[in-house]
């Protein structure tokens, strides 16, 4: 799966990207979703346009109108002036020919917005829903998406493990400076340390698949068995290394989310077959 787009050679999550993955013989896409703040849902992986754009500020804050007005190419290069930031409707038909399509739900700010609701109604509508994988690092969101279409595939996004301790220290320092409403529960929950395992045995649904860090993977390849024992996939995240990706395909995994999918198709593509 093309992650982005084929973002290593045009600018993620742009038009450009993602019809070079199928130039590049990609088996899927992934790319991420989020919504303005007239509630159109948008093709971009931060919450904040600077940094893939000549524009700047929050998408949640911005209209589509205004968000239209920015170009999301040239950051990567002259070649790709011009283009503009996708909503879901105008990428959803470029996909058609997509055998996969990971849709990644972002955690919109405002939790009285339906926001899984939306993007189901519009996969719904483009006639795909049969391709698409909906993954998030936000289990809470997930559980949405499946209590509305009990039929659709998610996929749990989870961070390497060894973040866990960085992520502790940042709810700390967010809650001092932001205010929240439970602050214990915060730091009791940030203070949480479980396997991966342990994680998805906790949910109150099965996730369809797990997508990890890949050195989540190739530091405990057994977990792809434990998995496929509960009858979840394996699709980590976001491996450029050929070498790397040969260990993830024997680990067992059932795809891999990366930047080159070039070389992904010349490395494991026939590990692939079959699965």
């Amino acid at each position: 799966m093309a992650h982005r787009g084929a973002s290593f050679h045009a600018p993620e999550n742009t038009r450009a990207a993602f019809l070079k993955a199928y130039e590049l013989a990609a088996d899927g896409i992934e790319t991420d979703l989020q919504l303005t703040a007239d509630g159109e849902i948008v093709i971009h992986h931060n919450y904040y346009i600077d940094n893939t754009s000549n524009g700047r500020g929050a998408i949640a804050l911005m209209r589509t109108e205004e968000l239209k007005k920015y170009d999301f190419g040239s950051y990567k290069g002259a070649a790709f002036a011009g283009e503009r930031i996708l909503t879901l409707q105008e990428l959803l038909p470029i996909l058609k020919d997509m055998e996969i399509i990971n849709l990644e739900l972002k955690s919109h700010l405002d939790k009285q917005v339906d926001f899984a609701g939306k993007v189901l109604e519009a996969v719904r509508e483009s006639g795909l829903a049969d391709r698409v994988i909906y993954s998030s690092f936000d289990a809470r969101l997930l559980g949405e998406l499946k209590k509305k279409d009990a039929s659709c595939r998610v996929g749990l996004l989870t961070f390497h493990q060894k973040m866990q301790g960085l992520l502790r220290e940042f709810s700390a320092v967010f809650a001092s400076k932001y205010p929240v409403q439970d602050v214990k529960t915060l730091l009791e929950r940030a203070g949480e340390t479980k396997t991966l395992t342990e994680l998805v045995d906790s949910l109150p649904y099965r996730p369809d698949y797990l997508h990890p860090d890949y050195h989540s993977v190739l530091e405990d390849p057994a977990l792809v068995g434990e998995m496929h024992a509960r009858g979840i996939g394996v699709n980590p995240y976001t491996c450029d290394d050929p070498e790397e990706m040969r260990a993830l395909a024997q680990a067992g995994c059932d795809g891999i989310i990366t930047n080159r999918p070039d070389l992904a198709a010349r490395s494991v593509r026939g590990d692939f077959a079959g699965r």
